[in-house]
Parts: C-alpha cells; structure tokens; sequence
C-alpha cells in the first residue's frame, strides 16, 4: 500500500510546477528540450556542443557510461541516419528553479551503416541553468520491447 501511494504521489507531482515557476519558465525548458531534440535528429554537432555539459554522462541501456564526445559522436556519424522520431509519454518535472527533467518514450528508426535499426526505449534528460542557460548534464535510456 505505501507503494501505492508513494507512486500516485509522484504522479501527481508529475503535471505541478516547481514553487515560484512561472509559465515563461515551463516554455523555457521546453523549447531547450524541443532544440536537443532537433539537434540530434539532424545531427547538429554545434548545437549539442552548446548544449551538452562539458561534465555530461550518458547511460546507455546497456549500463555502458559515456561522456560528452561520444553521445555527440553517436548522433553526428555520417554512416548513420535518424528519420523523425516519435516521442510519447512525455514529462517535464522541475524539482527546483535552475534544473529539470524531461523524459519520455521514444521510438527511434534509421539506418547504421548502411543496416536498418529500430530502438524502443524509455528516457530521462536532466537539465541544469547554468550561465543563464539550459543545458543538459545527464541522460539515461533504458530499452524497451521492441515496438
């Protein structure tokens, strides 16, 4: 039962604004997120370099940790090809004024040298206001069924 109310608690939280948030502020972090988005669907190295953490870590599904160099990588390898993705579920939680977490489950298609891929998977981006500006510190993806 403490579960049970543990999780409806959290759920509610979910849609709730950090005190003091502003509307300004919830349109913010949204469109950070929307241009993280974007940057890694057209493999926008010098927008993820801008909005990447120079202290990022990545945990893939696999449990394999990564930094800054290599989530880039991944998303700017000419061999490799994203189609538009879909992205489900999505949350937006600020537990304080200068971070967020957004997050969601996304189905991702493309090519990878050539080979079709499709991935399923839950994820979680934290943000940080660092400099007057959001950047993100922090990502994890757990893998799902395959869609």
């Amino acid at each position: 039962m403490r579960n049970m109310v543990l999780f409806a608690a959290s759920i509610l939280t979910l849609g709730a604004p950090a005190v003091g948030q502003t509307p300004a502020e919830n349109a913010e972090i949204r469109a950070a997120a929307q241009a993280f988005d974007d940057a890694q669907l057209h493999g926008d190295r010098a927008v993820l370099e801008r909005m990447l953490a120079p202290d990022f870590l990545l945990v893939r599904g696999s449990g394999r940790i990564g930094g800054k160099a290599d989530f880039i990588a991944g998303f700017t390898d000419p061999k490799s090809h994203l189609e538009p993705f879909e992205i489900t579920d999505r949350l937006f939680i600020r537990p304080s004024a200068d971070t967020a977490i957004v997050g969601g489950e996304a189905r991702v298609r493309g090519t990878d040298n050539g080979k079709p891929f499709a991935e399923h998977f839950r994820y979680s981006d934290t943000f940080a206001r660092r400099d007057e500006r959001w950047i993100v510190v922090y990502t994890q993806v757990t893998p799902l069924p395959a869609p």
